[in-house]
């Protein structure tokens, strides 16, 4: 799925709109594009991959930043209240080629239930892009990694996640979407770990 299908996805009147694509700068995690709706048939809207441009909200990418953090930390002690501050009421998520729709089903069938079983958890956020869209959504593209036992069996996993970010007044960014693949890592040539 492309991060515009995601966008789309994430924000329905944006399919309305008339967008058109033109070439820019290719950025290593994905060809990059500019995409510019066509004024005439909607308020002006543009959506650029690539780094986040925070001259668009000061201090949006900062504060996006320090959230991602919190979420590590509260991911880090399974602390379920703490991450359901994180997500929106309707979130999807897309992960291990399964959908779960909402934050109480993949709270209570899915992400409960794995944090219950997991000890010795290390998850964290490592290289990110963050995008601001608009005062109200911005997405995120990040690799994770992920330790952890359960049981007798050893995970030593890595990813990339795309999260769309919405924000609300009260409560500031929570996630409506998210989508994740993952891999076993492997070690490198000469047995080091990537």
């Amino acid at each position: 799925m492309t991060a515009l299908a995601v966008v789309l996805l994430a924000f329905p009147a944006l399919a309305a709109a008339q967008v058109s694509v033109r070439p820019r700068e290719a950025t290593p995690w994905m060809p990059g594009t500019k995409l510019v709706a066509n004024p005439a048939a909607a308020p002006a809207l543009t959506i650029q991959t690539g780094a986040a441009d925070s001259s668009a909200a000061p201090g949006e990418a900062a504060k996006i930043e320090a959230w991602l953090k919190t979420y590590d930390e509260a991911f880090n002690a399974k602390d379920l209240d703490k991450l359901g501050a994180f997500y929106h009421p309707e979130v999807t998520i897309y992960e291990g080629g399964g959908i779960d729709k909402g934050w109480a089903s993949y709270r209570d069938g899915h992400l409960g239930p794995e944090l219950k079983a997991f000890e010795n958890l290390q998850f964290s956020h490592g290289e990110r892009q963050i995008q601001i869209l608009s005062d109200r959504s911005a997405y995120v593209v990040s690799s994770y990694t992920l330790k952890a036992k359960m049981g007798e069996r050893s995970i030593d996993s890595g990813g990339l996640e795309t999260l769309v970010l919405v924000k609300d007044d009260a409560a500031g960014w929570k996630i409506r979407h998210s989508h994740t693949s993952s891999r076993p890592r492997r070690p490198a040539a000469g047995g080091n770990e990537p």
